[in-house]
């Protein structure tokens, strides 16, 4: 396929598409989440349109430390993103973090995320390279607090689920190679996360970006207890598959080829299926291009048992 310079109408509605959708708020314990199905007559550059696009919206308030949780946060002692307990400084509204003396932050500033109980210990991601370091330090208003808008992106990720995580790399790669006009600067700096580890679910929370198989929940309810603020899931047989409970209360947008077989199943569910009133609202007058359809219907989120499972027992009930 030949990469125009210029985005095409249809490269423009994916990344509105990534941008609306990421406005939903997460649902938090039991409720109804919404579920985007998009049928395309293919999957290629979509995903990294619609991730584009969700990456450009303001990130969630988050809620100042408190002693005795582990967070995840930067961490300007190993500068990088690292999982962190803070003590209380004798100044009000400061707090050291603990193991790195003279290391102190003003509370209601500093980015965290708590990480649920069970994820690994001695988590550490990887800093950002010197490259994209000058990257972030040229955004407007950032050459000074760059860290804080980067850490505020890694605690919201958007996460892929999906087959060939290789295959996904490969034209995240392309698209900013051949066209790095497809993208905000923003967007497309955040893109070129120079870390090999985006798809390693231990390091959820340290990137803007994960890259993660169907499967990866099955046996880590800790991971599935994480609140990225998007997830694009690349076929309905990938989103069948994943655990029920994996990142559950999250938005998310499920595309299907009309070229693979399970588009059949997943038009046979839409068939049946009501409509989610919170997409309705913020997808009400965005018009799909040609060849292009879109429904949405709500998931109950129910309450996590804890289970592990093989992808051989796991059974999901749509």
């Amino acid at each position: 396929m030949e990469i125009p310079k210029n985005p095409p109408a249809w490269a423009n509605w994916f990344t509105e598409l990534g941008a609306r959708v990421a406005t939903i708020p997460f649902t938090q314990g039991t409720g109804l989440a919404p579920r985007i199905v998009v049928s395309v007559p293919t999957g290629q550059f979509t995903t990294w349109l619609t991730i584009a696009g969700a990456l450009v919206q303001t990130t969630e308030k988050l809620t100042p430390p408190v002693e005795g949780v582990t967070y995840a946060t930067w961490n300007p002692a190993t500068v990088r993103m690292d999982d962190c307990e803070f003590s209380a400084h004798k100044s009000a509204g400061q707090f050291d973090i603990v193991g790195h003396p003279g290391r102190r932050v003003i509370a209601d500033m500093w980015p965290v995320k708590a990480i649920p109980e069970g994820t690994p210990s001695k988590r550490s991601g990887a800093p950002p390279g010197p490259d994209l370091r000058d990257e972030f330090r040229q955004l407007p208003n950032l050459e000074k607090n760059w860290t804080h808008w980067y850490a505020k992106h890694c605690l919201s990720p958007v996460v892929i689920i999906g087959d060939g995580r290789e295959y996904l790399q490969n034209q995240r790669e392309e698209l900013l190679e051949k066209a790095p006009q497809w993208f905000t600067h923003e967007a497309r700096i955040l893109l070129s996360e120079d870390s090999q580890q985006t798809s390693n679910p231990d390091r959820t929370y340290f990137h803007p970006f994960m890259v993660l198989h169907a499967s990866v929940g099955n046996d880590r309810p800790w991971l599935r207890a994480m609140q990225p603020r998007l997830v694009i899931v690349t076929s309905w047989s990938s989103y069948t598959r994943k655990h029920q409970a994996l990142f559950a209360g999250a938005p998310h947008i499920i595309l299907t080829n009309r070229r693979v077989s399970s588009s059949l199943e997943a038009a046979e569910f839409l068939s049946i299926s009501g409509s989610s009133e919170s997409a309705s609202q913020v997808l009400n007058d965005i018009v799909p291009p040609h060849g292009v359809f879109i429904k949405s219907f709500d998931h109950q989120v129910l309450i996590d048992q804890g289970e592990t499972s093989s992808d051989e027992d796991l059974e999901i009930e749509l």
